[in-house]
């Protein structure tokens, strides 16, 4: 949902075609009023790789500046979507979590399953690049191969953590206790 006049964006609870549309028609809204920045708020768990796909380009292709806050997660196709942001801050008890996506290859016919398949190692290669770019601005000796250990299994990161590593920029500052 658009949240005027606050230029400020809504992505989740997760990634399918119907959030997708209501956050990228959005986005071109706001982007096209003013190049003023644009905040997208974040609690995401994944989903649909094509619709994350959809988002990731339109935040790429605003001229707007981009600041994505996550609240509470950001998993897998969540995780991809922030990296498409200028700015990616994580409140403090937030996680991260990366891995390569699953397949969901709609056939059991084996011509069909090799071309899906073909589709899903390209995506793959190309979700693992994004991270690998991200992260090798703050750590250049990043390989690819421990990229790859990553991204085998879940990898549940903390806010801190993700900063540490490249996949976030900076942990929100919250003051503890009642608020005046």
């Amino acid at each position: 949902d658009l949240y005027l006049p606050t230029r400020t964006v809504w992505v989740g609870p997760e990634t399918d075609v119907g959030m997708a549309e209501r956050a990228i028609k959005n986005l071109h809204i706001l982007d096209s009023k003013s190049n003023d920045a644009i905040e997208v708020l974040m609690t995401n768990s994944g989903g649909d790789f094509e619709a994350g796909l959809a988002i990731y380009d339109a935040i790429q292709l605003c001229q707007s500046p981009i600041t994505i806050k996550v609240f509470g997660y950001a998993y897998s196709m969540g995780a991809v979507i922030l990296q498409a942001a200028d700015i990616r801050i994580m409140t403090p008890s937030s996680r991260l979590m990366i891995h390569y996506g699953e397949d969901g290859i709609p056939s059991n016919h084996p011509k069909i399953r090799q071309k899906w398949s073909q589709q899903y190692d390209k995506d793959n290669a190309w979700m693992k690049e994004v991270f690998i770019q991200r992260i090798r601005e703050k750590k250049p000796e990043l390989t690819e191969a421990a990229m790859e250990k990553l991204l085998d299994f879940d990898t549940i990161l903390s806010a801190e953590r993700a900063v540490e590593m490249g996949l976030a920029d900076k942990v929100m500052e919250v003051a503890v206790g009642h608020k005046q």
